[in-house]
């Protein structure tokens, strides 16, 4: 008898003991967003075309101290209607015990509403915690500049490829005749024919948000075809292009001279882009 209520002695003990060891009831890990001068905050109403710091730091749990594995960063951008158009997701694999991520952020499409970034930190026992940025965007109703622009197909080449890039687009030489423009992989093209009221109603980046946020609602085009390489014309087409940063290009066909010579066929088009 004297043996088992030792033992019995013994089985409390351990019972006490076990039930006094701290439960952790959150065993994730941290995630903050960093503050200081020039980095941005939830809430916070930014400019377009301005730089802000972004950064966010993590931790281990401090009772766990479970190393961290993962950190991903989820960034949605919203136009003017408050539709999500652009998304990305990334993952970093990162290891210890502390994790900083920072990075220079800025916005040159007039046609966005608000941004938000989604930051989630995981350590090696699957644990997540995250934090999360929304900002307001704020549009100024800038005049935009307008650009002359005076593009050149001679025979099969393109003597304007980098400066028609920049505007997301090429020419694509494959159809002798028709002036043949595309948009670039991960860019948007919408064509309004003979509309030069239109383009000339656009004179801020408000306007030319709205523009844009209308053209959103129809179905984008895969060329523009509307040029004709037997002749010279005028045109008044609209070429509205959202490339793959989410910039806006309004570009405005005006004129078209087709000329023959040991070259080939030559077609060069005069217009404006703002």
């Amino acid at each position: 008898m004297k043996k088992l209520a030792l033992a019995l002695v013994c089985l409390v003990s351990v019972a006490f003991f076990a039930s006094c060891d701290p439960e952790i009831t959150n065993p994730e890990p941290s995630i903050a967003v960093m503050t200081g001068e020039n980095y941005i905050y939830d809430g916070q109403t930014i400019d377009l075309g301005a730089a802000y710091q972004m950064g966010f730091r993590a931790a281990s749990n401090s009772q766990t101290l479970k190393e961290l594995a993962s950190f991903n960063l989820v960034t949605k951008i919203y136009d003017m209607n408050d539709q999500e158009y652009y998304s990305e997701d990334t993952t970093i694999v990162i290891s210890g015990t502390e994790y900083v991520y920072e990075e220079t952020i800025g916005f040159r499409r007039d046609i966005i509403s608000k941004v938000t970034f989604t930051a989630t930190v995981a350590d090696v026992d699957g644990k997540v915690k995250s934090a999360v940025i929304n900002l307001l965007v704020n549009q100024p109703a800038q005049p935009l500049e307008v650009t002359g622009i005076t593009w050149v197909r001679r025979g099969s080449n393109s003597l304007n490829a980098e400066e028609m890039a920049a505007n997301g687009l090429y020419w694509d030489s494959r159809d002798p005749y028709h002036v043949n423009i595309k948009p670039l992989t991960n860019c948007t093209l919408y064509v309004d024919l003979n509309n030069v009221e239109a383009y000339n109603a656009v004179t801020t980046d408000v306007e030319k948000a709205a523009y844009f946020a209308g053209l959103e609602a129809s179905t984008p085009v895969t060329e523009y075809r509307n040029i004709s390489t037997s002749a010279s014309g005028e045109y008044n087409d609209i070429l509205a292009v959202i490339d793959a940063q989410g910039a806006m290009h309004l570009i405005l066909f005006e004129k078209a001279d087709v000329e023959t010579g040991t070259f080939g066929t030559q077609t060069t088009i005069y217009g404006k882009v703002k």
